[in-house]
């Protein structure tokens, strides 16, 4: 495959998808076509068969290159011990998923919004899980078994991210990276008692 070839497929993929998030925000992610999407995108069907089976597999490759962008950004994202007030510059790792959320925002407020794939949260708070567990191993150098507890701990945590998250979102970012990250830490570390309402 040559260089031409490869930016084709990269602006074919980038049209394609774009149509795909405003055809959502239109009808619903059930009411997609092929037909109607390729027809807003300017493509005939043909193209988008060579690379995708239909219209499920399209969403599903999509969707697995932002959680695979997302799975990147969170790689610094774990449980502080710091508990000392306030937080007040958290550290770049800690924006960073937000940020890449504002970069990819037509995508997360389709999918994470009411016309979007619930299933969608359920694979991010999965991921998210999985890396503050990572996260803990990594912290004591070696791979240990973690305990009920931590398990129900990593859960929570991934939950009242994803839930802020979709707050956020749905809120329309109302709130800078810096200063939602610096919130959901400190509801995380000092609990919603200790916020100055």
């Amino acid at each position: 495959m040559d260089l031409n070839e490869d930016k084709r497929i990269v602006r074919t993929r980038k049209i394609l998808r774009g149509v795909f998030l405003e055809l959502i925000m239109e009808k619903g992610l059930d009411y997609v076509t092929v037909k109607e999407l390729t027809e807003r995108a300017g493509l005939n069907r043909g193209t988008f068969y060579l690379h995708y089976k239909d219209i499920d597999d399209f969403y599903e490759q999509y969707s697995v290159d932002i959680l695979e962008g997302y799975r990147k950004v969170i790689k610094k994202l774990g449980l502080s011990r710091n508990t000392q007030g306030p937080f007040i510059e958290p550290p770049y790792g800690y924006i960073k998923p937000f940020e890449y959320v504002i970069e990819h925002g037509e995508f997360f407020k389709c999918f994470m919004g009411p016309n979007g794939d619930p299933s969608f949260s359920v694979k991010l708070r999965e991921l998210i899980r999985e890396q503050l567990h990572h996260s803990f191993q990594s912290r004591r150098g070696q791979m240990i078994e973690v305990s009920v507890k931590q398990q129900y701990v990593f859960s929570y945590i991934s939950s009242a991210y994803v839930g802020t998250l979709e707050f956020w979102i749905s809120q329309g970012m109302n709130i800078s990276s810096k200063n939602i990250s610096i919130l959901f830490t400190e509801i995380s570390q000092l609990g919603s008692s200790n916020l100055d309402f």
